[in-house]
């Protein structure tokens, strides 16, 4: 490393979506560190920051498979895995009637991603100090060998994760592949009592919950009728994908004649799961294991006692991209039944004698009203005391009761929430461009005020808490 430099910040910026958020880290962090900002877009940054073209995929370079095997053993991360994400999501896309054959590369392709990645990171490591690295998203191959790098020297290695649901606009930074934040854990674990403020904030929470909770914004503009506009809109863009959308039509009639005489009165007590959407990283990259959900599904049923049924409900996103040749499998089981995709979810919730999720946001809602939820993809607010994360989903089976989620619980889990993560403004279009700014800088503020989580491995920041308990 060359002497007299300062300790270094990595971010990785992907273009025009989020350009302002990456200016407004730059503007938080340019004082007390050198800022490196890789970016292969024409977007240009402004402040002080060193620009790196993200030319990982196009460099022009030549390797063998033996170099390949060789750069696996030293970052302890196989080219496949690297890979995995798009490998599940071409599958996925496949079983969901969207296009699916820009995510199977070749061998030699994937290879080339790989070892294109480790070579420009190689580089910034040789030249800078890297203390913390941050990325939007955690579902690239670059995203993965940046991992393991942190992993080998112990860099804080985060993302981006807007809060969902019951927190709105609040952005929380998520770690590893199970988008686990160690100040989260922390403060769940801390005993110091809530602000003024945040208490204010707490009492809003609960209060829009014992009242209406509103429709999140991002699930208004995918509305549950057989075919909507934004649909029409793309096909006339683009008559190619009209095979597809034939598909989620006849998809849509075969659910709509399923969940036609759908009610939680009939459903008696139920276990209810919400699909998570697919394919998206949340799944494919956050919780490999339950990729293929209707397992989860099919486990559960084969071991419910008999006064116990299933309930699932489909996520609006993908409304229609599965059907017949996917929910059969499971809608056969006697004692699984599936609401309608516009179904109201609270209803569903508050009925539920248990709530199971992967890692979706319905886990939190399922606290508001205090029924159990249980995940199994250890999502971000899982915890033993409050939302327990599962290894098999058969174990939910031995944990059903009538206990409900105390209401302080509940005010633990807002009050950990709210300490570890930042007002974000949670926006893609090239509109308010200042406000989107303003929230990289509190970001920026925020991880630079809790380095002591931010800027080292969550792994060993565990550890710690551990000892110290």
């Amino acid at each position: 490393m060359p002497k007299n430099k300062k300790d270094a910040v990595l971010l990785l910026g992907r273009g025009p979506l989020f350009a302002a958020y990456i200016q407004g880290l730059i503007n938080g962090f340019e004082e007390k560190y050198e800022v490196i900002v890789v970016d292969g877009s024409s977007v240009q940054y402004t402040g002080n920051h060193t620009r790196l073209e993200a030319n990982y995929y196009t460099q022009n370079i030549t390797f063998d498979m033996d170099e390949i095997k060789r750069v696996e053993k030293e970052l302890d991360l196989n080219v496949y895995y690297s890979y995995s994400n798009y490998l599940y999501y071409g599958r996925l896309a496949q079983e969901a009637n969207i296009r699916y054959d820009i995510y199977w590369l070749s061998k030699d392709q994937i290879a080339k991603q790989f070892y294109s990645s480790y070579i420009f990171f190689k580089k910034i490591f040789d030249e800078y100090n890297i203390v913390f690295a941050f990325h939007d998203t955690i579902d690239q191959v670059y995203s993965f060998v940046l991992e393991a790098f942190s992993k080998q020297m112990g860099f804080g290695f985060y993302h981006t994760f807007i809060i969902p649901g019951i927190f709105n606009n609040r952005l929380l930074n998520g770690t590893t592949r199970k988008v686990i934040n160690a100040q989260y854990k922390y403060e769940l674990s801390n005993n110091a009592p809530p602000t003024e403020k945040e208490s204010k904030y707490i009492d809003q929470i609960i209060s829009s919950f014992n009242e209406s909770k509103p429709m999140m914004d991002y699930l208004k503009v995918r509305p549950t009728s057989l075919f909507n506009r934004f649909e029409v809109l793309g096909l006339l863009k683009n008559f190619n994908y009209l095979p597809y959308a034939i598909k989620r039509l006849k998809n849509r009639f075969y659910i709509k004649k399923r969940t036609k005489h759908f009610s939680v009165e009939k459903a008696g007590k139920y276990i209810l799961y919400f699909f998570a959407h697919q394919p998206e990283a949340v799944t494919t990259s956050a919780a490999q294991e339950y990729v293929d959900q209707w397992k989860i599904i099919e486990e559960l049923s084969i071991h419910a006692p008999s006064d116990i049924s299933i309930v699932i409900k489909d996520h609006p996103f993908g409304y229609g991209w599965r059907g017949k040749d996917y929910f059969e499998r499971i809608l056969r089981l006697p004692n699984v039944s599936m609401a309608p995709v516009n179904y109201p979810g609270k209803e569903l919730i508050r009925n539920a004698q248990a709530i199971l999720t992967i890692n979706g946001s319905v886990g939190l809602e399922a606290m508001m009203y205090g029924v159990p939820a249980f995940t199994l993809g250890d999502a971000w607010y899982s915890h033993p005391e409050y939302i327990p994360n599962l290894s098999s989903p058969v174990e939910i089976l031995d944990k059903l009761s009538d206990n409900k989620i105390r209401e302080s619980q509940q005010r633990d889990v807002l009050l950990a929430v709210y300490r570890s993560s930042v007002d974000f403004k949670v926006e893609y279009t090239p509109e308010i461009t200042q406000e989107k700014v303003d929230s990289g800088i509190r970001l920026a503020q925020h991880m630079i005020k809790h380095s002591n989580f931010y800027f080292r491995r969550y792994e060993e920041i565990q550890a710690e808490l551990q000892d110290a308990q």
